[in-house]
């Protein structure tokens, strides 16, 4: 919708039409031709006067109105209405006026600078000076013309570039050998160099040019045969004259014997190469050899001696890159496939023909020489450089050698085909790695040796030493429970099931042990533990060797080597902690049906973890839900317990043995001192829902529920968060294990009361003989105690040397938690109760557990500060008369409040500098921009013309190329023209 007066067409259509401007090419020749002249020129200019100025009055752009926050009759604001298309423009104008004038002369200079020769010094007179400029002047001319002066007597006769004066010397000059094998015609080129024959005007033809190259091409290649023949010669005598002091190199001492060896085996080892030797042993194995062979006491030469210590130097070689772990792990692979080929052989007891395609395949095998002469004459000791094609088992067997054992050879004799047999085995000792030394520390009974060069790995040692750590175990009755799950998978039937396979195959073991060395090299990777269970089985596999069994299965099936292997490890991880559980609840069972600790079982637990570690490090996610999983079934567990009845005694509430080790691996393997995290979070939360809700009734629970409080020491020590439900059960193990009397009792109550610590085991039956009835002294001990056997007491036992344990570690945990909770401000309500407790005890009133409590709540409560009001005196709000202006009010003052006239004219001389400031910043740096544009344009005016004169140039060039090439056609057709004819 157009405004008021119409659009900007209309509007100036009508302008022009009221102006009387109309459109020349609509007025006939007639009236165009009326006026003529200057007339014609005036009413021009003043037409476009009348133009531009209606143009003007249109365009609302060309105006910039500032509008006034306060309107005021008969005011004028200078600079309300601004014009700055037309500030621009005179701007630029006077810029090109006065600025660019400046920018063109500022290397002019309109002063005379007198620089003639002597005229500014005062020694020299009007004559001295003339004279002088005079012979300057000459000296000048003459310089210029002697570059044109054909008269010059300095000049030297040259050949090829080369003055002639020094031919005297005929030294220098090459003759040839044979005058007669030379071409006339060249002898005469070389001779007559001063022309004669030659061109009188020095140009070659390009058929002299194109002889002269290939002259000089046959003669570099004749030089470079003689060099190659003269090399090949002395490359042969010195091959020849070799053999003449190989003897004063290689040979060694005699060794003063009885009699000689006469055997040629022995007596060719002497002249073998003795091995790497440089520097002195070099010098003195070098020496032995010539005093030997020369008989003569003479010192080596120290040229004879760096030869010699050249002959044994060795050359380096070229290392191969290193391999990736795709690379590795495939070898490693392919490593033990070999090996189980290789024990399956043995096994079945093959022929070496057999096996000579897998001997050629591998790039040839040593071979052994046999006869009487084996076996006599000295032995030289192997050296670092030796070959294997000379290896001899001479008085040992092969099971002696590849530390396979005396195997069915009861007798220690073993036959030579055997002996060829087992020196065919497939990297028996060129591959050493850390399988076989691992296999053999596990033949030695040490199983833990075989993850000790893991770089991914971590020491667990403080897990699975039973004897170092607090171990807790799950109740004998828990294995009747119908309604109780299975922590290590599958059914109660299957797992009991796999626990007699198990113990028949120890049995077995014991009967018949597989050793290391005689373990498969290669496994399927189980994907369930009954599968891993059976794997076990089937091999007969020491528990000692587990890990050996799970590192190979996790080489053989490493993700790199096939797609769906990831997978495979994967469901490993379930599986191993499934294993590791399984060999908890065996040391549980072994305890309560014994008496006697499985240490074995907490070994095996403790190298299984490793691996746990780094397939969790690999696939997170994976892990995450194994471990999870584990944690909701133990949480349902606890859940049916609760709902069977907390208090009892056949309710499944506490956890057992296995759940305990998952819930230590859980904190060993996952971080703990994250806010939130996928496995820890649920982790604190079970922890807390055990110490919490389940009901302490015997020794075991106890047991158990200390345990998890030190886990909750051992995973909240970086984050100290506050975790007061293990608090909570301290302070009800302490009064149900500590003696109290009845004012003692109803003391602890009432705290508990105050504190809102919930305690409803305290001082009832079913924990009355849980309490200490002696009054001695318990101390926290920091000795590890053994809790599993605590874990597998009966309900029924109430042992006070187990009970006046518990208290100590129960002390040593309240000690723990001072010290974690140091520094936080709720310090004092939190150890109060603990430090009533502690005091009302008779059994621990006089511990240093209690004194050390004691003693940093009162340095607590001394460094507290409570909320207090002021301490200063209320300070009165101030008020002032109001100020009025007496000058009257006036909005273009901008101080009009100040009654100081002289800070007011401060305050305008700021302002006006301020403002003055900022046009001069404002108009340099339009300069600058008016500069940049000026140069940019002579910069494009430069370029501009450079481009027209190369395209000049190239269009001459291109015309006499265009020239050139007619001529050459125009001659071309009149030789082939001529040829015709």
């Amino acid at each position: 919708m157009a405004k008021g007066g119409g659009s900007q067409l209309s509007q100036l259509k009508s302008k022009l039409h009221s102006s009387g401007v109309t459109d020349r090419r609509q007025l006939s020749k007639k009236s165009r031709s009326r006026k003529g002249g200057q007339d014609e020129k005036d009413a021009a200019a003043a037409r476009l006067n009348r133009i531009s100025s209606i143009v003007s009055g249109l365009n609302p752009f060309d105006q910039k109105v500032t509008k006034p926050k306060h309107e005021v009759l008969g005011r004028k604001i200078k600079g309300a209405v601004g014009r700055p298309g037309a500030a621009k423009a005179s701007g630029l104008a006077q810029r090109r006026e006065a600025l660019l004038p400046e920018l063109q002369s500022r290397n002019r200079t309109s002063t005379f600078v007198d620089r003639r020769f002597g005229e500014n010094d005062a020694n020299m007179t009007p004559e001295e000076k003339m004279l002088e400029r005079f012979a300057t002047e000459k000296q000048r001319r003459a310089a210029k013309g002697a570059a044109f002066n054909l008269n010059d007597d300095d000049d030297v006769l040259t050949h090829y570039g080369q003055s002639l004066s020094g031919l005297d010397d005929l030294a220098d000059i090459r003759l040839p050998e044979d005058d007669d094998e030379e071409d006339p015609g060249r002898l005469t080129a070389q001779d007559h160099f001063g022309g004669f024959g030659e061109n009188e005007d020095g140009e070659k033809s390009k058929a002299d040019v194109m002889r002269e190259v290939i002259a000089k091409s046959k003669f570099h290649k004749i030089e470079r045969q003689k060099m190659k023949d003269a090399d090949e010669e002395l490359r042969e005598q010195l091959d020849d004259e070799l053999a003449d002091i190989r003897g004063l190199l290689y040979e060694q001492q005699a060794v003063p014997t009885p009699a000689p060896a006469a055997d040629p085996k022995a007596k060719a080892k002497l002249s073998v190469f003795p091995g790497p030797a440089t520097g002195a042993n070099a010098t003195a194995v070098a020496g032995a050899g010539t005093s030997a062979v020369e008989g003569d006491e003479k010192p080596a030469s120290s040229y004879d001696t760096f030869v010699r210590e050249l002959a044994f130097e060795r050359r380096a070689k070229p290392q191969d890159r290193l391999k990736s772990e795709e690379e590795l792990a495939a070898d490693e692979a392919q490593r033990l496939m070999k090996a189980e080929k290789a024990r399956l052989k043995r096994m079945r007891g093959d022929s070496d023909d057999e096996g000579d395609d897998e001997d050629a395949e591998a790039g040839g095998r040593r071979k052994r020489k046999k006869g009487a002469s084996s076996t006599s004459g000295p032995k030289r000791a192997a050296q670092a450089d030796d070959l294997d094609d000379d290896f001899e088992l001479d008085g040992f067997t092969a099971g002696e050698v590849y530390g396979l054992g005396a195997g069915l050879a009861e007798s220690g004799a073993v036959d030579e085909s055997d002996d060829e047999e087992e020196d065919d085995d497939e990297d028996a000792e060129n591959d050493s790695d850390e399988d076989d030394a691992d296999g053999q520390s596990a033949a030695s009974g040490s199983a833990e040796e075989d993850e000790a060069d893991d770089d991914d790995e971590d020491d667990f040692a403080d897990l699975a030493d039973a004897d170092d750590a607090i171990q807790i175990g799950e109740d004998e009755e828990s294995e009747q429970e119908g309604d109780h799950e299975a922590i290590t998978g599958g059914t109660k039937a299957s797992s009991s099931s796999k626990v007699g396979k198990a113990s028949s195959s120890s049995s077995k073991a014991k009967s018949a042990p597989v050793t290391a060395t005689k373990l498969p090299f290669t496994f399927p990777c189980p994907a369930t533990h009954d599968e891993l269970l059976n794997l076990l089985d089937k091999h007969e596999i020491e528990p000692k060797n587990i890990p050996t069994v799970i590192k190979r299965i996790r080489t053989l099936h490493h993700a790199s080597l096939a797609e769906d292997n990831k997978y495979r490890l994967q469901a490993l991880i379930g599986v191993l902690i499934d294993h590791a559980l399984h060999w908890a609840g065996q040391a549980q069972a072994h305890q309560a049906a014994t008496g006697e600790k499985h240490k074995l079982a907490f070994a095996i637990v403790n190298s299984l973890i490793p691996h746990i570690f780094s397939l969790s490090q690999s696939y997170p996610a994976t892990a995450a839900e194994h471990f999870v999983g584990k944690l909701a079934l133990m949480q349902r567990n606890l859940s049916r317990g609760l709902a069977k009845g907390p208090t009892d005694a056949d309710a499944r509430t506490w956890p057992g043995l296995a759940e305990l080790t998952l819930l230590r691996l859980v904190g060993t393997i996952w971080p703990t001192s994250d806010k939130q995290h996928a496995v820890t979070t649920p982790l604190a939360l079970l922890v807390a829902q055990y110490l919490g809700h389940a009901r302490i009734r015997s020794v075991s629970d106890l047991a158990s529920g200390l345990f998890l409080c030190s886990l909750v020491v051992s995973n909240e020590k970086e984050s100290a968060r506050l975790f007061p439900e293990a608090l909570n059960f301290l302070f009800s193990a302490i009064a149900i294990l500590a003696s109290l009397d009845r004012q003692g009792l109803a003391k602890v109550r009432s705290t508990a009361e105050e504190y809102g610590i919930p305690t409803p085991d305290v001082d009832v039956a079913h924990s009355q003989r849980l309490r200490l009835e002696d009054d001695s002294a318990v101390e926290a001990t920091q000795q590890p105690v053994d809790l599993p056997s605590l874990i597998t007491a009966k309900k029924q036992d109430a042992d006070p040397h187990q009970r006046a344990e518990l208290l100590s570690v129960a002390l040593a945990l309240t000690a723990d938690f001072s010290t974690l909770y140091a520094g936080s401000t709720s310090y004092m309500e939190l150890f109060t109760p603990l430090s009533v407790l502690l005091s009302t005890s008779s059994s621990t009133s006089g511990s240093t557990v209690g004194a050390t409590l004691a003693r940093q709540l009162k340095m607590a409560s001394s460094s507290r500060r409570f909320l207090r009001l002021q301490a200063h005196r209320a300070i009165a709000i101030a008020s002032h008369v109001p100020k009025f202006d007496q000058q009257g009010y006036n909005p273009d003052r901008k101080s009009a409040l100040d009654p100081d006239v002289e800070r007011v004219q401060i305050q305008k001389m700021k302002a006006l500098i301020k403002k003055e400031r900022k046009g001069a910043i404002r108009e340099l740096r339009r300069d600058n921009q008016f500069i940049a544009e000026v140069r940019r344009q002579e910069q494009a005016q430069e370029d501009t013309s450079y481009k027209n004169k190369i395209n000049k140039i190239m269009s001459t060039l291109q015309v006499e190329r265009s020239e050139q090439k007619q001529l050459e056609r125009a001659k071309a057709n009149i030789k082939r023209r001529a040829g015709k004819k």
